[in-house]
């Protein structure tokens, strides 16, 4: 199969071929006067027949055919691969669907079949939050599968779907079919099926307030309901607007009218829970400074553990603050504090004598605090802290905000479309579903296919310009013959 990267050049091809045929006439030499009539006459009907076969006019033309064939950069493609490995996109985006006609995912689970017929052995997964796999198995038995996948996951994870797709099939091509092109690094060829669709759509929720955003090319007029209550909004392409409600509720519906192309992020759902922490060690003034955040205390299974203790090498696997048992150096003034990281945000500590803990074993930490030796005073990893000895931080106000903003990220306020099956917004065993991500909300627009690295190509351009330079120098005007005597 044959391919052109530059195809626009092909509308070029009659002007330059009329052009060279032009100047070719214009510059042919004209006919000398004969002697008598009958020489005239046969001067003009062998022209006639000359000009009918005129090779060095063909060779012309054909040279300048050759090398507008060459700037628009044909290629060979190889035939569809004996082996695939299909990523078919199933986040909420591709549930979109203008003007109640087939939906991103119906085109995408279309053109997928297409690719999977007549493959020999292939592999089908569907991308969310977590990888489905199926396969691997011939094409026809995969195109099957299609009809029971459905899109509806707050996120797509591409590089994990394929990951998932070439450890079924070793080094097959990976195809992604959906509205977002695979990421960098991944090599993936890339069957879009994005719209231009106009959307509006809930992208924050909480108690007393939400964010709505316009991810359409038009202007939208509607309104949020909430509460009981009604907003009327008024926003401008790629705009967001914030409503702040009458009162705040921790457990709330947000609903948008008119509905558009994406249904998902039209309705939102609010169920905040505090977070859960186990305290084995409950020193008092520790457990007032958790009780003063709304943070629960079990003895059971928790989100979150408060400790005393040296943090273990390797990551501990759930949210935790390690205060360590002893110091490791005497007192010495804060010189620095990390403004920017989440744990130390608004930390007044810069002044304040803290012994610096023995330092942390294992990978992944971050130094958030230090003396001015370049010691570490606060350390992080993930979603564990890292502390001085307790004695040393409780009556400082700087321990309440640190604990603050290492519990926030805990309060559970909805879980995302995807998880545990859940595919439309709504309240399922006290848990909160929405599509609260602006990600997913913008509707990714047209980018165009790219079937690269899923068939290989040979270039044809420069064999065609070498075809076209030989038979421009043929036609190089030859010195003429000097005769000698």
């Amino acid at each position: 199969m044959v391919g052109f990267e530059h195809p626009f050049v092909l509308i070029l091809l009659p002007f330059v071929l009329g052009w060279i045929y032009w100047a070719y006439a214009r510059r042919r030499p004209p006919v000398a006067p004969a002697a008598g009539v009958w020489l005239l006459e046969g001067s003009r009907v062998r022209g006639r027949a000359l000009r009918r076969v005129d090779l060095r006019l063909l060779a012309l033309l054909l040279a300048g055919a050759l090398m507008l064939l060459a700037l628009a950069a044909p290629s060979l493609r190889d035939r569809r691969p004996e082996q695939l490995v299909v990523v078919l996109d199933a986040s909420a985006s591709m549930a979109a669907s203008p003007d109640g006609g087939p939906s991103r995912f119906d085109r995408a689970r279309e053109r997928a079949a297409d690719l999977l017929y007549g493959i020999g052995e292939g592999v089908l997964v569907r991308a969310g939050l977590e990888p489905a796999v199926f396969g691997p198995a011939e094409g026809t038995e995969l195109q099957s599968r299609l009809a029971d996948l459905l899109p509806g996951d707050a996120a797509a994870d591409l590089r994990a779907a394929a990951r998932a797709g070439l450890q079924r099939l070793p080094g097959a091509p990976v195809l992604v079919v959906g509205d977002t092109p695979p990421p960098p690094g991944l090599r993936a060829g890339f069957l879009d099926v994005a719209g231009r669709e106009a959307n509006v759509g809930l992208t924050t929720l909480r108690p007393d307030f939400a964010v709505v955003f316009n991810a359409g090319p038009q202007r939208w007029r509607g309104s949020l309901s909430s509460g009981g209550a009604a907003y009327t909004l008024d926003l401008l392409p790629e705009r967001f607007a914030v409503v702040r409600f009458d009162d705040a509720q921790g457990r709330r519906v947000a609903a948008l009218a008119p509905g558009d192309a994406l249904a998902l992020d039209q309705t939102a759902y609010l169920a905040q829970h505090a977070p859960q922490v186990i305290l084995p060690d409950p020193d008092p003034a520790l457990r007032r400074a958790l009780a003063a955040l709304d943070v629960r205390f079990t003895s059971g299974r928790g989100v979150a553990v408060v400790r005393r203790g040296l943090p273990p090498r390797e990551p501990y696997g759930r949210p935790a603050v390690h205060f360590a048992p002893e110091a490791a150096a005497p007192p010495k003034p804060v010189f620095d504090v990390d403004p920017l990281h989440p744990f130390t945000r608004g930390v007044e500590l810069v002044g304040y004598r803290l012994p610096a803990p023995p330092s942390p074993v294992g990978d992944g930490w971050r130094v958030l605090a230090s003396q001015a030796d370049g010691r570490g005073v606060i350390y992080a990893r993930g979603g564990e802290l890292y502390l001085p000895p307790l004695a040393s931080l409780q009556d400082l106000p700087a321990l309440i905000v640190l604990l603050y903003n290492w519990s926030r990220p805990l309060v559970r306020s909805y879980e995302p479309l995807g998880q545990d099956g859940r595919l439309a917004p709504g309240f399922a065993g006290g848990r909160a579903y929405s599509l609260l991500n602006y990600d997913e909300t913008r509707l990714p627009r047209p980018q165009g296919d790219r079937l690269e690295p899923l068939t290989s190509r040979r270039s044809l351009a420069a064999w065609l310009a070498l075809a076209a330079a030989t038979l421009l120098a043929l036609q190089a005007p030859r010195p003429a013959r000097r005769t000698v005597g």
